[in-house]
């Protein structure tokens, strides 16, 4: 194959190279068959008193064949070759070595240009340019080399008969053969041309009468040169494949115009030899020229049909880009005109452009072009950026290329005005999350007030002896709910406290054993009461934390297993040290548990799950909310879980001896 001149690398072959098409193996016989046939006419065509045939057809078959046969089989398909052509010979009345010898010759002249145009050909050797076209007949002349050689060794040795020239007549005919035959396995893609039927009708009958006139009987004009211009005629118009065919006829009609008597080489001066060896040689030009110039031919076509697509592919992209592109020109009175313009550009530099180019988008361009920088110019609301420079070897011409990016504009103050909104809405929550958590904590500072004077007069009333039994029940209500009013109040003064003061802790080492045991404490009054169990399964670790508030979160967590585990219940605390160098303070219990959707919801503040709503289990919603930002005040995290067989399980996990600082994500 022809290799790409510099700067047209980028031009590929629109069809790869076709997939190779290999004989079935019912054509074997028919091939093999059609050797022995053209071997014996081969022979039969050798001059009076001559050993050699002047065309020897069967040579070309046998490369045909191998080319057209797999690699796996092509030694078998040698051995065919080898079989074939001794038999010809041996039909031809050679002795048997002999014919042996010329069956072992042929084989390894089909070997040999098969073999190199396999190496050649990836996955397959095709005429389709000039340079595979000079391979094809440079391993067609290895071939006749290799066969003459061991043909004039063959007649020399067996036959007593002269090597060299035997050696030539051999290469000649057989490289004739070759060139003329195998090509028709060596088409490539078909690419189409624009001459039609009567001209092929015309270039046969106008080859038929030059090939006539030069070779007819008698004829002894020095004009065997007429047929190539002929035949560059095919070439240059038809494809390939007719190409080889009318070579190939009008190859035969000459032979055989020759071999009658007729054409310039039967001079009555010239003796049998040199008769011959002009009509080898002239074989062997006229069917190389056909092949060279016709594969030059195709080369052609196929890189012009190749620039063509691309053109194409350009000028349709460059058409239709929403990108205006246009060529403009300055002349020597210091005008401007646009040469070439898109759809896009025509329309934006209007009519008139072609002839003198003026208005907002030309000062741009100019400014652009003297700048070397993009300018932005306002044109009948639209917003254009123009970009221009100058085109190479052109220092007249300067391309200019147009894009309006009023769209994107408007996308981007959208955009920055959406955000602008965003941030506002942030900073008109973050306030109105400060007013409240404000209001919140001032609400229930001065509630505590009147609380605690309504449990004071309360436990003073409870004390007189002439209260009734219901006026006491009445006030049980009222201290119940007192009670219940006092946690709200402490619970929302603790979030507001945590949310105002998130570094104000003092963190140390607490040894987990005994503070837990301690914190048990507390709460046991409240298991007592429902009669539960309170387990300790290991408590050992260290936890950096502040002692306060870890104090509150494993006492809510307590006093919430507490409260949602029946009577006669257990709840088992232990510690867990990780790898990451953090503790956990684990809390299981024998309650009902949680559904996956409560789970979500459970650090959320004011949230009650359905079973405590329905159990008119006491409670504000607002105990997990607080371990929730007492754990992250103190770099740690809490999580929930609830086990299939029931109950809720607890996580308390924060940093452990030496994590001082460490924010854990639980």
């Amino acid at each position: 194959m022809t290799a790409l001149a510099p700067g047209a690398s980028a031009l590929r072959p629109l069809d790869p190279p076709t997939r190779p098409r290999y004989l079935p193996l019912w054509s074997w016989p028919v091939v093999a068959l059609l050797v022995v046939v053209a071997g014996v006419v081969g022979v039969g065509l050798a001059p009076q008193g001559s050993r050699v045939a002047v065309w020897w057809p069967a040579a070309g078959i046998a490369v045909l064949f191998l080319v057209l046969t797999p690699r796996r089989r092509r030694w078998a398909g040698l051995l065919l070759v080898l079989g074939a052509t001794a038999l010809a010979n041996a039909i031809g009345g050679r002795p048997p070595l002999a014919a042996l010898c010329f069956g072992v010759a042929n084989a390894a002249e089909a070997l040999v240009v098969t073999a190199l145009l396999a190496r050649r050909g990836r996955p397959r050797f095709e005429l389709r340019s000039l340079a595979s076209a000079i391979y094809f007949c440079l391993a067609v002349i290895a071939g006749a080399v290799v066969v003459g050689l061991l043909a004039g060794a063959t007649i020399a040795g067996l036959e007593d008969g002269a090597f060299w020239s035997t050696a030539a007549y051999v290469a000649a005919s057989h490289a004739a053969a070759v060139v003329m035959i195998a090509p028709f396995a060596l088409f490539p893609r078909r690419v189409p041309v624009r001459a039609g039927p009567l001209e092929l009708a015309l270039h046969v009958v106008a080859l038929a009468a030059v090939i006539a006139l030069v070779f007819r009987d008698g004829a002894d004009l020095p004009l065997a040169f007429l047929p190539y211009p002929v035949l560059a005629w095919a070439a240059f118009r038809f494809p390939v494949r007719v190409v080889a065919v009318q070579t190939l006829l009008a190859s035969c009609a000459i032979l055989a115009l020759t071999i009658a008597g007729g054409g310039p080489f039967n001079h009555e001066g010239l003796d049998l030899a040199v008769r011959a060896a002009l009509a080898e040689t002239f074989l062997v030009t006229f069917a190389g020229f056909s092949v060279v110039i016709s594969a030059a031919q195709y080369e052609l076509r196929d890189t012009t049909r190749r620039l063509a697509a691309t053109s194409r592919l350009l000028s349709g992209s460059l058409l239709e880009a929403s990108v205006g592109l246009a060529i403009a020109q300055r002349r020597a009175d210091g005008r401007v005109r646009v040469g070439w313009s898109n759809p896009t550009a025509a329309a934006l530099v209007g009519e008139g452009a072609e002839r003198s180019w003026q208005g907002p988008l030309a000062d741009a361009a100019d400014e652009a072009l003297r700048s070397g920088e993009p300018v932005t110019v306002e044109l009948d609301e639209r917003t254009l950026t123009v970009a221009a420079n100058l085109v190479p070897d052109e220092p007249d011409h300067f391309s200019v290329q147009l894009v309006d990016v009023t769209e994107p504009l408007r996308m981007q103050a959208a955009t920055l005005a959406a955000e602008q909104e965003q941030q506002a809405a942030r900073v008109t929550r973050a306030d109105l999350e400060r007013q409240r958590e404000d209001f919140v904590a001032t609400t229930s500072h001065e509630l505590r007030t009147p609380i605690a004077s309504i449990v004071g007069y309360v436990e003073l009333l409870e004390d007189s002896p002439r209260l009734t039994d219901r006026e006491r029940g009445w006030l049980e209500v009222v201290t119940r709910n007192a009670d219940r009013l006092s946690a709200l109040v402490e619970d929302l003064l603790a979030i507001g406290q945590i949310a105002a003061d998130r570094d104000g802790v003092e963190p140390r080492e607490i040894e987990l054993g005994p503070f837990v045991t301690e914190v048990l404490g507390n709460v046991r009054v409240l298991a007592d009461r429902k009669e539960m169990t309170l387990d300790v399964a290991g408590c050992a670790g260290t936890a950096h934390a502040d002692p306060d508030d870890l104090t509150r979160m494993l006492t809510n967590l307590l006093a919430n297993a507490v409260k949602f585990t029946p009577p006669r219940g257990r709840v088992t605390t232990r510690t867990v040290e990780h790898e990451d160098g953090t503790v956990g303070v684990v809390v299981s219990d024998t309650g009902p548990g949680m559904a996956p959707e409560e789970l979500e919801h459970a650090f959320d503040r004011f949230y009650r799950a359905p079973v405590a709503e329905r159990d008119a289990v006491p409670g504000t919603g607002l105990g997990l909310a607080i371990v929730s930002e007492l754990a992250a005040r103190n770099h740690g995290s809490v999580a929930l879980a609830s086990p299939e067989g029931g109950g809720l399980v607890a996580t308390l996990t924060l940093p452990g001896r030496g994590r001082a600082g460490v924010r854990e994500t639980g």
